[in-house]
């Protein structure tokens, strides 16, 4: 009898702990989609593109990049190195 009292005390437990996560996590995902959406929605300017520095691979805001512009076409750097990097490359590839 004492055995079975304690496998019943554990059953119990269970149910009681498994319950309780249940509880949290619903009251959790309630929360989330609310605070996400006050966020995001309410003040967001929406997805901004990237740009890719031809030379490093570094994806740069337009905001904050070096920009380019050669034949109508604006290239965008991370940093004023990997603008005279690139520079000197084309005009070592132009030369030869």
């Amino acid at each position: 009898m004492n055995s079975l009292s304690r496998i019943f005390r554990v059953v119990m437990w269970g149910v009681v702990t498994g319950g309780l996560l249940s509880f949290v996590r619903q009251w959790n995902a309630s929360q989330v989609p609310k605070m996400a959406h006050d966020t995001l929605w309410r003040g967001s300017t929406g997805a901004r593109r990237l740009y890719r520095d031809p030379c490093c691979g570094t994806y740069v805001s337009p905001e904050i990049s070096l920009k380019m512009e050669k034949s109508g076409q604006i290239t965008h750097f991370c940093s004023a190195e990997c603008r005279d990097r690139y520079v000197r490359s084309v005009a070592r590839a132009a030369g030869a």
